[in-house]
């Protein structure tokens, strides 16, 4: 997950339901084995660093692209097996803000999350209704969008080509990296632990297992596609609401507001709007510290086009500003100060250093995209 103060606290839930819900196991599947790639370094995920070591050339990192066809909506009903145990889920989405993502067994749901133009929310199984966990503006939980962010987690030896295959009469490529796709910082295959995903021209998700030790954990397995479905009115505002959950009063106390003139006048950087994008909103997140960096601020442009959402972020720290955490690596860009990129399933991120303890992250599913836009910033 992208860190940054209250995106950490509340998406981190998000994942650890993605972790639990998505993770899947079931008949054991082989992992077909992979061809070798040349793979750049990259930083020890367990440890931050301050001073860059020898930046990565952005011509590495966007050497090898993968074409995608990425529809605004979709619905998929994935069969998915867990520690032996079936279930069902259903993923509706409407991009680039909006998801339903409803988990079931036995015709009762064990998790389930939704994302609305207004809101975030989880679903309570203890008391059959979901939290509003947090209002305003998200990019939709649960989207992912591998395709644009694979040639640079290749370069990275974040993943490995793994052959071709086909479900549901779609055929796919089939990519090897380390943890499941619903975790936010991936990490390279190994025979320790990989899992195999198989996208398709579309960039969806049609097959995903996950095994530790040669044994499949989890495995999902799409059984029907729907691209552009009919989705009812107030798919993305799910009932019925819970007001009263003490046991989530952290997240609930992060602010998230839309941001008013005084808060737009801290900005100090600006992009012009890609062609074809609009500004949606700007939102001011605010809260404790995250669990990964120390970011406790950030201003948020919410910049949309068709399916494709860049969140144009300015995050102020309550110490040094670590850019370097997770699977992110130092690159070259000309005319910037110290910059990182970090790739990712569902998007990757771009950060910029403005001071000690503030810096400009760029998320989104394209990083050739990001680093167009980062060399387009200006400083007010």
């Amino acid at each position: 997950m992208i860190p940054a103060a209250v995106a950490v606290v509340v998406c981190g839930v998000l994942l650890a339901l993605v972790a639990r819900s998505t993770g899947d196991d079931g008949p054991p599947v082989v992992l077909p084995s992979s061809t070798t790639t040349t793979s750049l370094t990259i930083p020890d995920p367990t440890t931050t660093t301050t001073i860059p070591p020898d930046p990565v050339a952005v011509e590495e990192l966007l050497a090898v692209s993968f074409p995608e066809a990425p529809p605004r909506s979709y619905r998929i009903t994935y069969a998915v097996v867990e520690n032996e145990l079936p279930r069902e889920e259903v993923w509706t989405v409407r991009r680039p803000y909006e998801s339903l993502v409803v988990s079931t067994r036995d015709g009762e749901i064990t998790t389930a999350s939704a994302t609305s133009l207004d809101a975030l929310y989880t679903y309570l199984t203890d008391k059959g209704g979901w939290l509003k966990i947090q209002p305003q503006l998200h990019r939709a939980a649960f989207d992912l969008r591998p395709l644009p962010n694979m040639g640079a987690m290749l370069a990275l030896g974040l993943a490995e080509r793994a052959g071709e295959g086909e479900y549901l009469g779609r055929p796919c490529q089939v990519f090897r990296t380390g943890q499941p796709s619903g975790v936010a910082r991936p990490t390279p295959p190994s025979d320790a632990e990989s899992t195999e995903l198989c996208v398709d021209a579309s960039g969806l998700i049609l097959h995903e297992a996950w095994q530790l030790d040669g044994t499949v954990i989890t495995e999902r397995t799409a059984t029907a596609v729907d691209e552009q479905p009919d989705i009812p009115d107030g798919a993305f505002d799910p009932s019925p609401q819970i007001e009263d959950a003490e046991e989530y009063e952290a997240l609930l106390g992060q602010i998230a507001v839309e941001a008013d003139e005084e808060t737009e006048a801290r900005l100090r950087t600006d992009i012009p709007l890609p062609p074809g994008f609009t500004l949606d909103s700007t939102v001011l997140r605010a809260g404790s510290p995250g669990q990964t960096m120390t970011a406790s601020t950030e201003i948020i442009r919410f910049l949309s086009g068709g399916p494709d959402l860049v969140e144009y972020a300015e995050i102020f720290t309550d110490g040094t500003a670590d850019l370097g955490g997770g699977a992110a690596v130092p690159v070259e860009l000309d005319g910037r100060d110290e910059t990182w990129f970090a790739p990712g399933v569902r998007e990757s991120a771009l950060r910029m250093r403005l001071s000690n303890s503030s810096y400009v992250e760029l998320r989104g599913p394209a990083p050739a995209q990001l680093f167009e836009l980062l060399a387009t910033l200006t400083m007010r």
